[in-house]
């Protein structure tokens, strides 16, 4: 028992510093339509337009409505900018990135002559749901708080021998660095401590979120035409999710008689998922004109994996410093997503052109984390899961779009209103997502040119450390994204 006791120590710290919050799991929640260029022209409205792969994210029902075998790739380009303020300064940051977005693969074939069922259509779709990749800076003087402050209260009632093994992410750190020291100076076993900054004093924080990766979709589908009438699918979706970020905590004091001149600290996380999702869907023919869909999404259910460590460097105006690096960290769980219903209704002029409005009910309070299946890392998440409920929102995201024919040119645009996944009266939601789009194609028999342009422009906040020590920081989010959607028909 005592030769098990630190290394359970050990994993419990490990478990406190890089814990699955609620900001994690509605971070993997949340996603966008991904698409085509034609899709994404539309913002999205498409789960009753049908004929387009983007129809495998909102409602495969819509694929029924192929008559045709395709083969689309759909390349991107995306921007993505953050402006924040903290303590009123503001600083910007951009991450730009160039990727796939979509590629499909469409067989769809005729039935026997005489069976309503005319088509069959089945494939594989591969699409992108979400982005992670940002840079997001926030910088400040003076701010009368530190990260040391909680290193300190973190730090509280542990004897000092002790604190490495105990905290080794984070004060046993600062215990190593001279970030903290005893409350006590006579005392150096003691169990209370002090930050080497003084409590309210002023110092200038330098604040920098590197983050890259997405999550990812590979679905394969089928999907049938019931006289022209009736249009029905279905996908199994394999998940993908990659996450790397890298956050840098560096503050200054502004007071020239202390000691300790400047301190960073470096956490690294690595989160890898993989899972699967199931989509049902079905699109009607109502009258000559009007298409109706009803879509419902099963949560995506996915085995996650983090890998973790932390660093911590101190600087001494005498010219001594020091660097402390914890363990290396990994920690295994699961994610539940909530389950979406969605509903459409598109209406059709002809060959002239179509308008199409989508709405998307989703109740981010079902997002659930839970202990993984190995039974190692065995944590419940009780605590976690209650946050969840207790700050995430039932929302109702719109999304309408239009597009318009002149010979073989189509000219799109649309609109979409995505809801913040938390409570309004939570620091850390902003404005909803507002997403704006446009494009336009060229279309032959055989083959199909779209280009699409999205920008999305939401707002947010999150705390740098603990929040009953420091304000919140606000951020406005842009991202632009071009789309360019190259397609095949034999």
């Amino acid at each position: 028992m005592r030769r098990f006791l630190p290394f359970l120590l050990l994993v419990l710290a490990a478990h406190e510093m890089q814990a699955q919050s609620e900001d994690d799991a509605l971070r993997f929640a949340f996603q966008l339509p991904g698409g085509t260029a034609r899709s994404g022209a539309l913002a999205g409205a498409f789960g009753a337009v049908g004929a387009d792969p983007g129809c495998i994210g909102l409602n495969p029902g819509g694929l029924g409505l192929y008559t045709r075998t395709e083969v689309s790739l759909t390349p991107s380009l995306e921007v993505n900018t953050t402006t924040s303020d903290h303590y009123g300064q503001g600083a910007t940051g951009t991450a730009d990135r160039f990727f796939l977005n979509n590629f499909a693969l469409v067989l769809s074939t005729p039935t026997e002559r005489g069976s309503e069922w005319r088509y069959n259509t089945f494939g594989l779709v591969y699409d992108r749901n979400a982005s992670h990749y940002w840079r997001r800076e926030a910088d400040a003087a003076p701010v009368n708080t530190s990260l040391l402050d909680y290193f300190a209260d973190e730090a509280g009632g542990t004897f000092s021998g002790d604190l490495y093994s105990i905290f080794p992410f984070t004060a046993g750190l600062a215990w190593d660095t001279y970030g903290i020291d005893p409350a006590d100076p006579t005392d150096s076993l003691g169990t209370s401590y002090i930050p080497s900054f003084p409590s309210g004093s002023d110092v200038r924080q330098e604040h920098t979120i590197e983050s890259e990766g997405a999550t990812k979709t590979t679905s394969f589908f089928y999907a049938a035409n019931y006289a022209d009438k009736l249009f029905i699918g279905a996908s199994l979706g394999i998940v993908g999710i990659r996450y790397d970020r890298t956050t840098v905590h560096r503050e200054t004091t502004l007071d020239q008689g202390l000691d300790l001149a400047t301190f960073t600290y470096r956490e690294d996380l690595s989160t890898r998922g993989t899972g699967v999702d199931l989509k049902l869907g079905a699109v009607v023919q109502a009258g000559s004109s009007a298409r109706v869909g009803l879509a419902f999404h099963t949560p995506m259910w996915v085995n996650m994996n983090d890998a973790y460590r932390t660093e911590m460097s101190t600087s001494f105006r005498a010219g001594d410093g020091y660097t402390q690096s914890s363990p290396d960290g990994a920690f295994a769980y699961r994610l539940r997503t909530p389950w979406r219903l969605l509903g459409s209704f598109a209406y059709v002029f002809g060959e002239r052109g179509l308008v199409s409005v989508d709405a998307e009910w989703t109740d981010h309070r079902r997002t659930k984390l839970r202990k993984s299946l190995d039974g190692f890392d065995s944590y419940d998440f009780e605590a976690e899961n209650q946050a969840i409920r207790n700050v995430a929102a039932n929302t109702l995201s719109v999304r309408a779009g239009t597009e318009w024919r002149s010979g073989n040119w189509y000219f799109r645009a649309g609109v979409g209103y995505h809801p913040s996944a938390y409570v309004e009266t939570d620091e850390r939601s902003g404005d909803a997502l507002m997403r704006y789009t446009g494009g336009f194609g060229f279309r032959t028999d055989h083959l199909s040119l779209d280009l699409a342009y999205q920008q999305s422009n939401s707002s947010g906040a999150y705390f740098q450390y603990a929040a009953y020590l420091v304000e919140p920081t606000t951020e406005q989010r842009t991202t632009s994204q071009a789309l360019l959607t190259i397609a095949y028909r034999p």
